[in-house]
């Protein structure tokens, strides 16, 4: 049986001050990969052929140029990895959600998203996500969500890490980024380039 490496990333904030600037949308996307050591290889290899600092972090908002973009898109669109994602219209689910705390809405729709992952695919993996807030408490939350929300856990190692140090997070939030773009201001170039590796996109209707 083939084992997956999962890694998981927002775009978007948890914010609902839309007069201060908050997002309408808010996207959680989750790459999964046979080789995710080929995946991380790839994303090396784009920054050294860009010359581009070995910290270098890929992430959707920092394509400076276009032609760092759309190399970045294209290398990504024939990697080994599919993904799937959820969007959240803030203006539009039931104000319940106002009064979460920023965690606790984060990972509302992380496990919303998993959930929809196929039991088989989950069984013996290791997910991986972005620090969203303290490594330890989002490790502890991220299992009392499970539990109470009766989502069998099947990954066999979840971990927590910062995702300038893992690139599979950074391909993650170039999934989640590009959702983010085609929603927020109907540009979906980038989106459609990956769309062959997005298995399924999932509208939240509360």
């Amino acid at each position: 049986m083939i084992t997956l490496t999962f890694a998981g990333d927002e775009a978007g904030d948890v914010s609902f001050a839309f007069d201060k600037g908050a997002s309408r949308y808010f996207v959680v996307a989750v790459v999964a990969t046979p080789k995710p050591n080929e995946l991380r290889h790839l994303l090396a290899q784009v920054r050294e052929e860009a010359h581009l600092p070995a910290q270098f972090e890929f992430k959707f908002n920092h394509f400076a140029s276009a032609k760092l973009r759309t190399r970045t898109l294209e290398a990504l669109a024939h990697a080994p990895f599919e993904s799937w994602a959820i969007v959240a219209d803030k203006t539009n689910i039931p104000s319940v959600f106002k009064v979460m705390r920023h965690y606790e809405f984060y990972l509302f729709f992380v496990t919303e998203l998993l959930q929809k992952i196929p039991e088989d695919e989950r069984e013996g993996a290791t997910l991986i996500l972005d620090e969203f807030g303290e490594a330890k408490q989002l490790y502890m939350e991220l299992n009392r969500f499970m539990k109470a929300r009766e989502i069998p856990r099947h990954f066999k190692r979840v971990q927590i890490r910062r995702s300038r140090s893992e690139p599979l997070i950074q391909i993650a939030d170039i999934i989640a980024g590009a959702l983010l773009r085609r929603d927020t201001v109907g540009d979906a170039d980038a989106f459609e380039t990956l769309q062959q590796r997005i298995r399924r996109v999932y509208e939240f209707k509360g």
